[in-house]
């Protein structure tokens, strides 16, 4: 028989020629240690109080609206739907809006503000024709204006530099989208440096991602209004979910796990899994494993942002520990293959203090009845875990419908099939890592397991195979 489950299509690869065959290759877990932790990007306060701002204001979308025109959700889960600013989305208009005012120092400032009903989060679309290097762009919300994520001209550029030299052209490799400040507007502040023209900055604000799940405190309550919409998902009080507080297990590995977000071409956001992966050569450098049907393309991985230590405050809680970080820079996209449906990112930003850098091994294939457990966020959750063992090898392809079809007892396949005896992995747990005895065996691709149907499988891609196929390039003590 054929294991049939909802997943995303299959993608090719995007790294070109893979690597010969290397030695199979067996890496401990290390702790990122203070020293190599970059200077945070966050503001204390604003510029000026004073800054002109013009102001957009969208109207309200309601969830369950989104959710009925929006379809069944995929196995990268959906959070965020595209909006269209007609009144930004020229060149023309945004040089109209700003309304340019000299600061002490001599620099220019202006401001957009866009606002959307009813959204948790808004990353605006910032098209891209010119921007100067040395501008600065902040971000922050009408909500909570001291909150101030700054990104200068040269580091947006730097970005969509990537995009071109990964060969992708069009909108998408020229958009810049704005982290994600958790309220229901965003404003874009530009400063230019003294004696700048202006007019040399040509930028468009044609999309705006609304994000309709509160990324910071999930509620059973939204749940229940998800679930207005979309009846077969479970949601966390009534589910099979495992907090991962309430155990003393895993205590390393689960600061190597972070909670992605990203944005399509499209201006949909996503949200799935993502492991930080130490390498041979014990470099720091951040390595970071996820799902190819999450992010395959260099665009989408310039919008990515991490969230780390997003756990419970304590067992079983509904809110997370206040420590947790952020992370907004990007990723560089350094392999990506459809045939154990895995992603290899280089983060553009260094992890904070305290996260660790997986193990893992590439020896061989683990064998079946083998134990496991994987660490992930299930639908947008706080970080759960999921106990279990291998049962089957199997060989996977997609059915062209955002499925796949898995043949069983294949020793050769690219994927192990894993039976739960506690948890399950859902929408938004995609990517995360399979781990045993505390190293990274694979990645997760889809499943047909959840609390209502407790009898099924997740698949995850075999990362042996994804090391020997071309991982290893990055990995191994041999680069």
């Amino acid at each position: 028989m054929k294991y049939a489950l909802f997943a995303a299509a299959a993608l090719l690869s995007v790294a070109g020629v893979a690597a010969s065959q290397p030695r199979g290759l067996v890496v401990d877990s290390v702790v990122l240690p203070p020293s190599l932790i970059e200077k945070s990007k966050v503001m204390p306060v604003p510029l000026d109080a004073r800054v002109p701002t013009h102001y957009e204001v969208l109207p309200e979308l309601h969830m369950a609206q989104v959710m009925a025109s929006d379809g069944v959700d995929g196995p990268a889960h959906k959070i965020g739907v595209a909006r269209a600013v007609a009144a930004t989305s020229s060149v023309a208009q945004v040089q109209s809006a700003l309304q340019w005012s000299p600061l002490p120092s001599g620099q220019q400032v202006a401001a957009i503000n866009i606002q959307s009903t009813g959204a948790y989060g808004l990353r605006a679309g910032v098209l891209v024709d010119s921007l100067p290097d040395d501008a600065l762009l902040r971000i922050y919300s009408q909500e909570n204006p001291n909150a101030i994520l700054e990104h200068s001209g040269a580091d947006v550029n730097a970005l969509l530099e990537r995009n071109r030299q990964a060969g992708e052209s069009g909108p998408a490799a020229r958009t810049w989208w704005t982290p994600d400040v958790g309220a229901g507007d965003t404003t874009l502040e530009v400063v230019l440096p003294a004696g700048s023209d202006p007019g040399a900055m040509r930028i468009s604000i044609p999309l705006v991602s609304h994000i309709y799940e509160n990324l910071s405190i999930p509620t059973d309550i939204e749940w229940a209004a998800r679930n207005e919409a979309a009846p077969n998902q479970a949601g966390p009080s009534e589910s099979c979910r495992q907090d991962v507080t309430c155990t003393d297990d895993y205590q390393s590995e689960r600061n190597a796990v972070a909670f992605m977000v990203f944005t399509d071409q499209n201006g949909s956001t996503f949200q799935c899994t993502g492991t930080l992966l130490n390498n041979a050569k014990g470099d720091f450098a951040p390595y970071f494993l996820t799902a190819n049907h999450c992010i395959s393309t260099q665009a989408v991985a310039s919008t990515m942002n991490t969230g780390w230590f997003f756990r419970s405050n304590s067992c079983n809680s509904r809110s997370p520990i206040a420590t947790w970080q952020t992370r907004h820079a990007g990723a560089t996209l350094l392999y990506a293959s459809d045939m154990t449906d895995s992603s290899l990112l280089r983060l553009n930003e260094m992890p904070p203090e305290g996260v660790t850098y997986a193990g893992w091994s590439a020896d061989a294939a683990v064998p079946v009845g083998q134990d496991i457990y994987g660490l992930h966020h299930p639908g947008a959750d706080l970080l759960k875990y999921s106990v279990g063992t291998v049962s089957d090898h199997v060989s996977c392809q997609s059915t062209g419908d955002r499925g796949i079809s898995c043949d069983p007892e294949d020793p050769d396949g690219g994927f192990y099939a894993v039976s739960w005896g506690e948890g399950r992995t859902e929408g938004g747990s995609s990517g995360s890592a399979l781990f045993s005895e505390g190293r990274v065996i694979g990645s997760l691709y889809g499943s047909n397991s959840r609390c209502i149907a407790p009898k099924g499988h997740s698949y995850y891609g075999r990362f042996d195979k994804f090391f020997a196929d071309g991982a290893s390039q990055w990995l191994a003590a041999e680069q």
